[in-house]
């Protein structure tokens, strides 16, 4: 009896720091985790504001956060208190920069899939192929912008064409290597349980290789919103990019944070909704603890 209730006393004394520890082990609360994303920001809004009322940089000319703000409510609504050339006309120039995206993308992004495929499951193709993409791929995409307006003069065509062409090399990269790296054992079992080529392709290779493909997927839409304000910068006449370069010459910097950060914000909610399309393609690799 005098063991047990030993027994029983150490174990009412283990548990509360059991509890402690497995408290530890879990990380911060919920009200920290909700708190801790936006502490950064808010310190940077607070230095950005007292910096710019202060005009503490470039003489002056670098606008405060509260001004960059107005700057982008005129954009969108029209109804700021200092009008502008652009007031009222962001869904306009937005619209025109997320179609050259969509379409540069969708490009490059299905050709980047193909030969990737291609590429990985045929040592023939890769072999043609690699050698060609990899003397390509250093060649910085603001080097191909020259050649691009040559080619196809100002408006939509170019910012598509390099659009396509800087989403083609992260997803192409990717693709190969997930359809490479494979799981061998199963393929190896796929083939012993009768399965041809084709099934072997479809059922096999390309779900192993999806999570390497989403993820040049994603590198690949931030690319491709880079690549379409470079082009509109130096060819179109609108979108985001033509927007910011005009507001440059203009003397609108406010302007120019505005840009900025309709860039930042558009840029974030394509990269979340790939990660929304696959997440139900991918829940057996999230499960399964890989990503």
């Amino acid at each position: 009896m005098t063991q047990e209730v030993r027994m029983s006393g150490e174990d009412t004394q283990i548990a509360p720091a059991t509890a402690r520890g497995r408290r530890r082990r879990q990380g911060p609360g919920r009200v920290a985790r909700l708190t801790l994303p936006v502490v950064l920001p808010l310190v940077v809004v607070v230095i950005w504001e007292y910096v710019g009322q202060r005009g503490l940089i470039a003489n002056g000319l670098f606008p405060s956060a509260s001004k960059s703000v107005l700057a982008l409510v005129d954009w969108v609504t029209g109804t700021g208190s200092v009008q502008s050339l652009y007031s009222g006309t962001w869904l306009q120039n937005a619209w025109a920069s997320i179609l050259r995206i969509l379409s540069g993308y969708a490009i490059g992004g299905a050709l980047g899939v193909m030969f990737g495929m291609f590429a990985g499951i045929s040592t023939v193709m890769r072999r043609l192929i690699d050698p060609t993409v990899n003397a390509l791929r250093p060649v910085s995409v603001t080097a191909w912008i020259p050649l691009a307006l040559i080619l196809f003069g100002i408006g939509a065509a170019p910012a598509i064409f390099l659009t396509s062409l800087a989403t083609f090399f992260p997803v192409y990269i990717n693709t190969l290597s997930g359809v490479r790296y494979a799981d061998g054992r199963l393929v190896r079992a796929a083939r012993m349980l009768g399965a041809d080529r084709r099934q072997v392709l479809t059922r096999v290779i390309l779900p192993a290789a999806l999570p390497s493909i989403a993820v040049g997927l994603r590198i690949g839409v931030a690319v491709a919103w880079t690549t379409v304000v470079v082009a509109e910068i130096l060819g179109a006449k609108s979108g985001l990019g033509y927007v910011l370069i005009d507001s440059y010459n203009q003397f609108r910097f406010d302007y120019i944070i505005a840009c900025m950060f309709s860039i930042g914000a558009l840029g974030f909610l394509t990269d979340k909704l790939i990660e929304i399309l696959f997440e139900r393609r991918l829940k057996w690799v999230i499960r399964g603890g890989q990503i």
